[in-house]
């Protein structure tokens, strides 16, 4: 039976190796580096009725559009913001069904919390998301790799107000930004229920003072766009 053995080594370059595919998790990026003066306008947890019609009035009458990451529980209770953020030209990321931090979970709870919320915007109208923000910014290597897996860009910032301690005058909040603006920034405010007079009375005074000092503002994905090097990830 040698012969056969000879045989089949012979074949054995004619026949496909079926290798497992091994997934990666995918990058948070931070920052995109690019030399142009854009940046991106971000916000988390919304809708909610008092503060996110508030901050999309602010950006349609300076013809600015932001990156809006949902968090479905809240969507399905405020759809119309929803569609209004959509008419808007705003770009809508995802931001879990249920704001649920995804480390130490394991890969079917992470695809269900992406999936519901996935499930839930499309049906509202919404162009199925590709951006995804962590709660908290935080995750592990199991959730990275499903939201990978899934077509996920998993966007972070490099621009913390920490407006949502609700802390801090919107004075504070501008300058925090003005300090930190360079070239590629992703800059990280709330609509959501732990926001305040303060974001909105900060988005009111920095945006025209962004586009003043000669900054453009656009949506996360137009960032993105720009990418000339490898962005910064964590």
């Amino acid at each position: 039976m040698r012969w056969l053995s000879y045989l089949l080594v012979a074949l054995l370059p004619w026949f496909p190796l079926h290798r497992p595919t091994i997934s990666r998790p995918a990058p948070v990026i931070k920052q995109v580096l690019t030399t142009q003066k854009v940046v991106a306008l971000t916000f988390d947890d919304g809708p909610t009725r008092t503060w996110t019609p508030e901050i999309l009035k602010i950006l349609k009458e300076n013809h600015v559009r932001a990156t809006f990451f949902v968090v479905g529980s809240h969507a399905i209770q405020r759809p119309e913001i929803l569609k209004d953020e959509v008419d808007a030209g705003m770009e809508i990321g995802s931001h879990g069904y249920q704001h649920l931090t995804l480390r130490q979970k394991d890969a079917a709870q992470v695809k269900r919390e992406i999936e519901q919320n996935e499930e839930l915007l499309t049906s509202l109208g919404v162009p199925k998301p590709t951006l995804y923000r962590l709660p908290g910014g935080a995750s592990d290597a199991t959730a990275l790799r499903v939201l990978g897996d899934m077509g996920y860009k998993v966007i972070g910032w490099s621009v913390d107000t920490r407006d949502w301690r609700r802390r801090f005058s919107a004075s504070q909040l501008v300058e925090r930004v003005m300090k930190q603006v360079e070239p590629g920034a992703i800059i990280i405010f709330h609509d959501g229920p732990n926001s305040s007079k303060a974001t909105v009375d900060a988005v009111k005074t920095l945006v025209p003072d962004l586009i003043k000092s000669g900054w453009k503002l656009d949506t996360v994905s137009q960032l993105l766009k720009l990418e000339r090097m490898p962005h910064h990830v964590s």
